[in-house]
């Protein structure tokens, strides 16, 4: 069964609002070396890849990356915890706090703050992201 039909479905027939690709097969890999990894956050990458929502709205990233990969850390060590899944185009990116269960956080550009999502799974994210209620 897969989890994302609808979302594969809304890029189907809406084709020009959305640039996925399949992810690779290092990433596939990736994937599999973190064990606590969200179920939905890699059947999402299974299933629709990775790439952006709508005209610079959100860019899903073909796996995880280390916050230290964009934001300096030393202004904010607990950065460290985060991996990041993606970006608004505007500074701000998402990602899961890998030491409190993988919760979903934004990290604004601005100061450098954590900040927690309402959204208690990866799938109820990419909900939003794909209503645009981000």
């Amino acid at each position: 069964m897969r989890t994302y039909k609808d979302i594969i479905e809304k890029i189907y027939i809406n084709p020009r609002d959305y640039k996925f690709n399949k992810i690779s097969e290092s990433t596939r890999k990736q994937i599999v070396e973190f064990t606590d990894i969200p179920q939905d956050y890699t059947d999402f990458l299974k299933e629709v890849g990775y790439g952006s929502v709508g005209d610079s709205y959100f860019m899903f990233y073909e796996g995880l990356i280390e916050a230290e990969e964009i934001f300096d850390t030393e202004e904010n060590e607990e950065l460290n915890n985060v991996l990041l899944l993606g970006d608004n185009f505007s500074g701000d990116a998402v990602g899961f706090l890998i030491t409190d269960n993988w919760s979903i956080v934004e990290v604004w550009h601005e100061d450098l703050s954590i900040v927690p999502r309402e959204e208690k799974t990866f799938k109820q994210f990419v909900c939003n992201v794909f209503l645009k209620e981000m």
